[in-house]
């Protein structure tokens, strides 16, 4: 179907005449036959952008399993040298950042409970500490701090690492809890807590007796994230915020325990491991379970957290608004950096769960 008049006439300055060539032009258009045609073409593009986005490439999990890795020691005196040759290989890990082993009274024997504690995204074991230490003393137990891969490292390092890795370093954390105590206690902080929530849907969760959830990420504040894991969320992403995510740090202190620039692309495994987590079947999540937070966290949304708690198949669970905090921004309520007067109640209400279980 074409115009009757062609264009090249229509535009011949000898005859040109606006108003007529409008009127022409509208007479065309709008014939039954060319209007229908019109209508399906139209009609097929816009099937072909929504087909070009919905099925654009999306921010992939990726596999189930854990990354393979060696089996840490069971022998209480081989884990201090085990962990600090694994370490050894980062040259660059920042000071006190490090996997390590607080053991109780000094001694190296196994204990009642052990402590794992287990860190958030872009942080390290000093984002909360001495929170763990003062459970750990408090409860007569071994502790162990892990470091998830990627972090306490430049930020490149953050860019390289996978969800897979920190399901890893957390069955990893997770055996060398048992071997420290005879019932083990996972504190959690953040994505530390998206991955205790992995943790207690699998099989592996009965190496755990309780678990403590501090400002569990099961999404952000922040609702455009969740692009990322939508069609052409990596690209959205990039487009965004560039090559690069960084924000200043004012605290020396804080340049250590949290790395203050890296690369977007370390988004991508995060928000992957939410999703994951948030969609699964968190009735299968069965331990006990205490999960501390503020209604006022500006850096993951707290109704996510209330709906996940709400999901969890758990019948020992409480869920407590922490309202002595005064950390900046609500999200690390505790810690010598953050807000070092929260450390000791939060300690303390940690505790008091723990010793109330009927059947850690």
């Amino acid at each position: 179907m074409r115009l009757s008049t062609s264009v090249p006439q229509l535009l011949n300055t000898s005859n040109f005449n606006p108003t007529s060539t409008l009127v022409m032009i509208k007479t065309q258009l709008f014939r039954p036959q060319l209007g229908l045609s019109l209508w399906k073409v139209l009609a097929a593009v816009i099937a072909v952008l929504l087909a070009v986005i919905l099925l654009g490439p999306v921010n992939a999990f990726g596999p189930d399993t854990p990354t393979p890795r060696q089996a840490p020691p069971t022998t209480l005196n081989e884990l201090d040298p085990w962990l600090a040759k694994s370490e050894s290989v980062f040259k660059d890990l920042r000071p006190g950042t490090a996997k390590g082993i607080v053991w109780a009274e000094g001694e190296k024997r196994k204990t009642a409970w052990s402590v794992v504690y287990i860190h958030g995204f872009s942080a390290t074991r000093l984002e909360t500490a001495p929170v763990a230490d003062q459970v750990a003393k408090a409860l007569g137990a071994n502790l162990f701090y892990t470091r998830l891969s990627g972090h306490g490292l430049n930020g490149e390092a953050m860019g390289q690492a996978t969800a897979q890795d920190w399901m890893a370093d957390t069955l990893e954390a997770i055996q060398i809890g048992q071997t420290l105590g005879d019932k083990v206690l996972v504190i959690s902080c953040s994505t530390g807590s998206t991955l205790s929530s992995w943790l207690g849907t699998t099989a592996q969760a009965d190496q755990v007796n309780a678990f403590v959830f501090i400002s569990p990420n099961f999404g952000l504040k922040n609702k455009m994230s969740e692009l990322i894991n939508g069609p052409w969320g990596k690209q959205i992403a990039y487009a965004v915020s560039g090559e690069t995510i960084s924000y200043e740090q004012t605290d020396p202190r804080e340049a250590v325990a949290w790395t203050g620039s890296y690369p977007t692309k370390a988004l991508f495994p995060m928000m992957a491991l939410v999703k994951k987590v948030r969609d699964s079947d968190l009735s299968a999540f069965k331990k006990p379970l205490l999960v501390l937070y503020s209604a006022a966290d500006q850096t993951v949304d707290p109704e996510n957290i209330k709906q996940a708690f709400a999901s969890m198949g758990s019948t020992q669970k409480t869920i407590d608004a922490v309202v002595y905090s005064h950390s900046k921004g609500q999200h690390v309520l505790a810690g010598e950096i953050r807000d070092p007067e929260s450390v000791e109640p939060m300690a303390t209400s940690i505790v008091k769960w723990t010793t109330s279980l009927s059947h850690p």
